[in-house]
Parts: C-alpha cells; sequence; structure tokens
C-alpha cells in the first residue's frame, strides 16, 4: 500500500494535477493582487468622500466654478480684455469647456456672492441655497483672506484668483447623490467595490494557501519518476538556461506592453488580458521547475551557451588557428557572393538560388559531419579515461579533419592497452615467482624440520650439540613461518583468497586476541588498554582473515613497542563502519613514510634487529582490502597508530 501511494506521488497524472493548480492559483492570486492594486483606495477609505478620485474631482470643479465666475465671467469681458488675440482665442475655448462642463453636474453645488454689490451667483435652485450647502459634509470655502480647506488640490490657486477680489465662495456636494454625473456613477461603483473587497480578498489568501503546498511538492517531485531516482530532465531543459532566461523576460516585457497598450474598459481588451496574463504565469512556473531541476540534477550552469562557447574554445577540443581561419573565409565568401548578387540587379534571384544557398547548405553538411566526427572522438576518449581500453573508435567513419586526431587516440589506447598488458603480466609473475618458490623451499624446511625433530629423540650427551640443535630448531621455525606469510601474503594481494563474510563481534574477537598473546605482552613489559563503546560493535567480515589482521598487529606491538610503555586499543564505529585503532610508542625511531611500512618486507627497525618478516602489516591491509575495508598507517614521531575500518553488519 505504501509503495502505491509512493508511486502516486510520483505519477505524471499527480504531477500535471498540481500543475495546473499552481497554476490556476496563481492566476486568481495575482488577479486579486492586481485588483486590490487598482482599487487601493476603496480599501484605504471609509466612504466614498474619503477617496482621493472624490476629493480629486470635486477640487477641480471648484477651480472651474471660481475660474468661470471670477476671471473669465462672460464672453464679452473676454473679448474685451485686450489682450491678443491668440490668448483670447484660448480663454474663449476654456470658458466654454467650463461652461459645459458645470452644466452637465447634478449633485455639484456652489454659491458665489459679491459682499460690496450682495450679488450672488449660484447653479443651486433653493431658496436658502447657502444653508443648504453649508450643511453639507463636502462643504469648502475660500474668500481673499480665508481657505477652510486648504488640504485640497488647487487649494492655493483659487485663493490667488480670489485674492483682491470682494467674493466668497462655498461648494459643496449635495447629499443624497442623484443620477445624471460621475459623483453618483463613482459612489455607486465605491459601494459595489467595498462590498465585493471582502470576496476578493478571501481569494487572494485562498489561493496562497492552497498553492503553498502543491508548489512545494512540485518543487521536490520534479525531475524524479520515484522516490529516491536520478533526476530526468524534460525537453524544455534542452533550452540554454541563458537563453531561457532572456526568452522569458523577452516574453514579460511583451506581455506589459500588451497590457499597456490596453484600456480595460469592455469585455475584449479584458479577456485579451486575462489570456496573456495566464500565458506569463504558465510560462514563469515551467521557468521556475526547469530551473529546480538543473539545480537538483547539478547542470544549470553547464546548461548555458555561454559555458558551452567558452567550454569549445579554450578547452582546446575544437579551437585550432585553422578553424578561425576557415570562418574568416566563410564569411568572407558569404560577403562577396551577396556583394555580387546586389550588383547583379535582376539577376539576385538566380544568384541567390544557384550560388548563396547551395555554398550554404554544403557549408552547414560539412561543419556537421565534422562536428559528428568530434563527437565520436570525444565519447572515445571518455570511455578510455574511465578504464574501458578496448572501447572501439570507428576511424572509417571519421572526416579527414579529425582524421589524424582519431588516429593519435587509437595510439594512445594502443599504448595503454600494451602498458596495462605488461604490468600484469609482471605482477602475475612475480606473485607466480613467490608462490612457487615459497613451496619449493617448504619441502626441504620440512625435512629439515622433520630432523631437527628425530635428532631432539637422541641422547645426546654434548652440551654445544643441545645449543646447536635449539638453534637449528628456532632458526626453522622462524623460517617456516617466513615462507607461510609468504604464500599468504602472495594470496591476499592477488584476491585469490575466498571471503565468507559472518556477523562478528569485534570487541569480543580483539578480548580473545588479547588473551591468547596475554603472556607475550606480559614478556614485553607492556600496559595493554582496551576502550570500546558502550553498545556491541558488529562488522561483516570473514573470521579467519578478521583474527590474522588483529593477530598481526598485537605481533607488531609485541615486537616494536618500546618496553614498559602503554598500548591503546580502541573499538568504536561510525556510519558505515566499525573501527578498530591500535596505537603504541615505537621502541625505535621511525624514520620512514606511512605507506612504505606496508609494502612487503618492510620494517620499522631498519637495522633488522629484531625478529619479523616484513609481511605482517602487508598482509593485514590486504586481508582489510579483500573484505571491503580500509587499513590506514599513522606515523607522529615515535607514536605508531593503526586505524581498521570494517563495514558494519546490517541486520
Amino acid at each position: 500500500m505504501d509503495t502505491k501511494l509512493k508511486n502516486v506521488k510520483y505519477s505524471p497524472g499527480a504531477k500535471i494535477t498540481a500543475f495546473v493548480i499552481v497554476w490556476l492559483c496563481a492566476m486568481s492570486a495575482a488577479g486579486s493582487f492586481i485588483w486590490w492594486v487598482y482599487h487601493q483606495d476603496t480599501k484605504t477609505s471609509e466612504s466614498y468622500y474619503d477617496t482621493y478620485q472624490f476629493k480629486n474631482e470635486f477640487s477641480v470643479l471648484v477651480h472651474n466654478a471660481v475660474e468661470y465666475n471670477v476671471e473669465l465671467k462672460s464672453e464679452t469681458n473676454i473679448k474685451s480684455s485686450g489682450d491678443a488675440e491668440d490668448s483670447i482665442k484660448n480663454e474663449l475655448q476654456r470658458y466654454y469647456i467650463i461652461k459645459n462642463k458645470l452644466s452637465n453636474t447634478v449633485n455639484f453645488a456652489y454659491y458665489l456672492k459679491d459682499t460690496e454689490t450682495e450679488e450672488i451667483i449660484t447653479n443651486v435652485a433653493n431658496e436658502d441655497a447657502l444653508a443648504l450647502i453649508q450643511k453639507q459634509p463636502s462643504v469648502v470655502y475660500y474668500d481673499q483672506w480665508t481657505s477652510a480647506s486648504n488640504n485640497h488640490p488647487f487649494g492655493g490657486d483659487i485663493a490667488q484668483m480670489l485674492t483682491g477680489t470682494p467674493y466668497q465662495f462655498y461648494a459643496a456636494v449635495i447629499e443624497p447623490l442623484k443620477p445624471g454625473d460621475v459623483f453618483y456613477d463613482h459612489s455607486i461603483k465605491f459601494t459595489q467595490n467595498k462590498a465585493l473587497s471582502s470576496y476578493v480578498t478571501f481569494v487572494l489568501m485562498a489561493s496562497i494557501i492552497l498553492m503553498i503546498p502543491f508548489f512545494i511538492y512540485l518543487v521536490i517531485v520534479t525531475g524524479r519518476r520515484e522516490q529516491g531516482g536520478e533526476i530526468t530532465l524534460s525537453f524544455i531543459d534542452r533550452i540554454y538556461t541563458d537563453v531561457h532566461t532572456i526568452l522569458v523576460f523577452i516574453a514579460a516585457i511583451i506581455s506589459l506592453r500588451i497590457a499597456s497598450a490596453m484600456q480595460l474598459d469592455n469585455e475584449v481588451e479584458l479577456f485579451i488580458v486575462a489570456l496573456v496574463f495566464g500565458i506569463d504565469i504558465l510560462i514563469g512556473l515551467s521557468y521556475v521547475l526547469s530551473m529546480i531541476r538543473q539545480i537538483k540534477g547539478k547542470k544549470l550552469l553547464k546548461n548555458t551557451l555561454v559555458y558551452s562557447i567558452f567550454d569549445l574554445c579554450f578547452n582546446g577540443r575544437a579551437f585550432k588557428a585553422w578553424t578561425l581561419l576557415l570562418l574568416l573565409g566563410y564569411g568572407a565568401v558569404n560577403g562577396m557572393l551577396f556583394a555580387l548578387a546586389a550588383d547583379a540587379g535582376g539577376g539576385f534571384v538566380g544568384i541567390f538560388i544557384f550560388l548563396i544557398i547551395p555554398f550554404n547548405i554544403a557549408a552547414v553538411y560539412f561543419a556537421a559531419k565534422s562536428l559528428l566526427s568530434l563527437s565520436q572522438i570525444m565519447q572515445a576518449v571518455k570511455e578510455i579515461s574511465t578504464g574501458n581500453i578496448d572501447h572501439v573508435l570507428d576511424k572509417s567513419q571519421i572526416t579527414v579533419t579529425f582524421s589524424r586526431l582519431a588516429g593519435d587516440i587509437q595510439s594512445i589506447q594502443g599504448g595503454l592497452k600494451k602498458a596495462v598488458a605488461e604490468a600484469v603480466k609482471g605482477e602475475r609473475m612475480k606473485t607466480d615467482l613467490i608462490t612457487n618458490v615459497s613451496h619449493d623451499l617448504k619441502t626441504p624446511l620440512t625435512s629439515v624440520i622433520n630432523y631437527v625433530d628425530l635428532l631432539k629423540q637422541e641422547n645426546l650427551n654434548n652440551d654445544k650439540a643441545q645449543e646447536y640443535l635449539g638453534v637449528l630448531e628456532e632458526k626453522s621455525a622462524r623460517l617456516k613461518q617466513l615462507i607461510e606469510d609468504l604464500i599468504e601474503a602472495s594470496k591476499a594481494s592477488s584476491g585469490n583468497l575466498t571471503v565468507s563474510a559472518v556477523k562478528i563481534d569485534l570487541h569480543e574477537l580483539v578480548m580473545q586476541a588479547c588473551g591468547e598473546y596475554e603472556e607475550k605482552i606480559k614478556k614485553a613489559a607492556l600496559d595493554v588498554h582496551i576502550n570500546a563503546a558502550d553498545t556491541k560493535t558488529f562488522i561483516s567480515a570473514d573470521g579467519k582473515h578478521m583474527w590474522r589482521i588483529v593477530e598481526n598487529l598485537l605481533s607488531n606491538v609485541v615486537k616494536y613497542s618500546m618496553p614498559h610503555s602503554r598500548v591503546y586499543i580502541n573499538i568504536a564505529q561510525s556510519d558505515q563502519y566499525g573501527l578498530l585503532t591500535v596505537k603504541n610508542i615505537s621502541a625505535n625511531p621511525l624514520d620512514i613514510p606511512p605507506e612504505q611500512l606496508t609494502e612487503r618486507f618492510v620494517r620499522g627497525d631498519v637495522s633488522r634487529t629484531t625478529e619479523g618478516s616484513g609481511l605482517g602489516l602487508s598482509i593485514a591491509q590486504s586481508l582489510t582490502n579483500i573484505q571491503g575495508g580500509r587499513f590506514m598507517i599513522e606515523i607522529d614521531g615515535d607514536l605508531f597508530k593503526v586505524l581498521v575500518e570494517m563495514p558494519l553488519w546490517l541486520d
């Protein structure tokens, strides 16, 4: 059931569904946000009279009313002003525009009084026009000294027009509003938008809340067909990243130009803007997911046109001096052909069809064929570099341009094959020699040991003979051990040993080995300290080989440690390995690189005054390697440290 659920999560259907949901949510969220941007005045205003739209329209009408009645007054007044003809013409045009605008207002009322002549000018038919205007919330008052509404736009200009005049000016929008002008229309629209704002807010929040989890899901699953699977790039990811980015920006600029050209005052324009906006979100979402897939696949930088050109030109794979000359020649020939066609007049079409087109087709064909040959050579080099020296490079498929390069690569391939064959042959001969010589020495040595045993059974009353017999027994036993070590080292280094991995308690194995070596450790006057983790460390190893590794390490400690010093054996584990660390102080100076100590017949005791064949650490390293472990040596002054890492047992 869990596997089926995982398969559903990574199925194409689930991804497409999530993509569509994210796209729709992004469209609704962005549309809601844009609506709020366009109706910001609705959100911040408690009533229509608090909106910037009302204040601006009202201030314009107030300015128009003052200008119409105080400065322009009438056609006769304008014509008799004595101004220039153009100035009179402009003022007359202004007079008619304001007159028409004031006559078309239904809810705007103004009251102008001349305090010297008591003349009253108003557009209110009510007998008590001033009282009606003064009781309105939107009332404004101006005279040459006082302005009760200095915060209105054009307030300073209005006060300037009244300076030096005996006029008092009142204006207001009469409530309740009546149909017939912009105040009523805008008020109705404000009420509708105010009621709609709560729904738009809900859509905005719901779209964002719904979009986030589905977008996170797309980020997690995009590029994978199963959990933990390899990243698979889609066809859109084949576009160069920088080219893709430029195309997305171009699409965004085109969309902005289209949207800015629309007035958004009819259904067709709204549909066009919505369609363009939806396509933009689709392009943007696809672009983001493409970038995420390339980041996951670690190909974001490499999949750029700039990187590809740089790699092609400066990595020496295709750039040569003659290539540059060839490109320049190609451009020069094209230039001459086009110049010839331009001078040909009516023969332009014929030259274009029979010369320019065939020449460019031939150039593209040969370039494509050469690039195909180059790709085959690059593939061959890649295969050889990974160790596949038997990869076949068919030279007959390579163009003349790269034939010499292909021949050089084949020569390198042949040389590598020969060198590898010689190295393998030499290693095999060395291993066979050691094995054969060891076996040949083992037969007569067995006879020597048997005769030594027979001599021990004889009653030899000569003390010197007994002493010589003891030396023979000791040296033959050492020679036997050396031969056995040689055979085992040969088998271990050649990988001819079988490995049967079982579950081994590393701590218990070390304790048993220390018990076996207890007498030798006491004789060497060493103090062994074993530190182990609280939890048992179980490793996957061959019991016989692992015992030999620990035995060789303890033997090395007994032979080469400084007497009356401490030996530390630590047992721990990491995420993947069981760790065995052995640290001791060397009795002799360690003037030798650590890696050299694991070579055959190399000993830390350069003078070779102690026992040992120089094979113990080499055998331990080989046995560790064939079991999938790691063997490392560190030297710090006289401190000698060996670290053995073996794979943990996985239940």
